[in-house]
């Protein structure tokens, strides 16, 4: 999870234990904290030295940190050993499933670090837990990620970011079945999944400049998605939804089908204005910068002209709320 402290080594975050590693290079400088307020360095770039066997790491409420800037580097090397170790036989499942929880803490801490509040610590563990939890119900986990792992891009964090939005969207609107919420996590983990079979060329390409045709290659990547997921016996029908219908609007003006408010499944709703708020704060614009949660909103409501399912958004906009109510909270302190 992610807080940002002030020191004389520069802005640092706070980061899970997960990202690293033992017996493989450290990818950024690592620091702890003293109780005088401190920091002290515990792990250099490049070292091979193993963390969890520092005297200081027996505790387990130990908190390590990382300089700001060195934030992205870290998630994309933990994105990276990811796709690395699906096809080692000798890595075990465990290993993986820890170096994807610990992608999935650095995605909370991202989007607590964009101002957008997830909750207090423990309910972020909670969050990540259950995204774990989730995935692992796929049986067949390593054909599953090497699925995941062709996908374009630094899409892993992007879909675990909307996993997480949706999921805030999910509370606010009371929605609370396990089996729900599950569906929700997969179907937002694998929304995008068909654009691996779409050329990077294209997806590389400015949208301004797609032709016609380009634009209709590009949509068909929701059925692309479906095809592809219906070899994972686990994988629901209402996954199978999400993943067809999450560009879907209540206009009536997404893709591939035109659907309606009434007609697209009630979960991708959900996903659809929580991927479509993932993509506004994470995509550059304008001058290269990255929209804050209130401008992809207001965006969504006047550049876009909200045309979303209404409790959803409605929903979106709570969670925007209470990062306002906690932001001037920290502030006051």
């Amino acid at each position: 999870m992610s807080n940002s402290e002030e020191s004389s080594v520069g802005k640092m975050l706070q980061v899970s234990r997960d990202l690293f590693t033992d017996g493989l290079p450290l990818p950024t400088e690592v620091f702890t904290r003293l109780p005088s307020g401190q920091f002290l360095l515990v792990g250099r770039r490049n070292d091979t030295g193993n963390l969890s066997s520092l005297h200081l790491m027996k505790d387990q409420q130990v908190e390590l940190f990382i300089r700001e800037e060195d934030y992205s580097s870290l998630v994309n090397y933990n994105v990276k050993l990811i796709e690395k170790t699906i096809h080692n036989s000798n890595v075990s499942a465990t290993l993986k499933m820890n170096l994807l929880k610990g992608v999935a803490e650095s995605t909370v801490a991202e989007l607590m670090n964009r101002d957008l509040y997830v909750g207090s610590y423990e309910r972020c563990r909670q969050i990540v837990h259950f995204i774990q939890e989730t995935v692992t119900q796929i049986k067949d986990f390593d054909k599953f990620l090497e699925i995941f792992s062709k996908m374009p891009g630094d899409l892993v964090s992007h879909s675990l970011a909307t996993s997480v939005v949706s999921l805030l969207i999910c509370e606010e609107m009371d929605i609370t079945m396990k089996s729900t919420l599950e569906k929700v996590v997969m179907g937002s983990f694998l929304h995008d999944i068909g654009l691996k079979e779409i050329p990077l060329a294209l997806l590389e390409k400015p949208r301004l400049y797609w032709s016609e045709s380009e634009v209709h290659y590009y949509e068909s990547h929701t059925l692309r998605g479906v095809e592809i997921l219906r070899e994972i016996k686990e994988i629901s029908a209402d996954v199978l939804a999400i993943v067809l219908e999450h560009h879907e609007n209540a206009l009536g003006l997404g893709y591939p089908r035109r659907l309606r408010d009434i007609k697209i499944n009630p979960l991708a709703r959900i996903v659809a204005v929580a991927d479509c708020f993932i993509d506004l704060i994470y995509e550059a614009h304008g001058e290269g910068l990255k929209r804050t949660p209130d401008e992809a909103l207001n965006h969504i409501e006047l550049g876009m002209g909200q045309p979303f399912n209404k409790p959803a958004f409605l929903a979106l906009k709570k969670v925007i709320h209470k990062s306002h109510v906690q932001k001037k909270l920290r502030r006051d302190k």
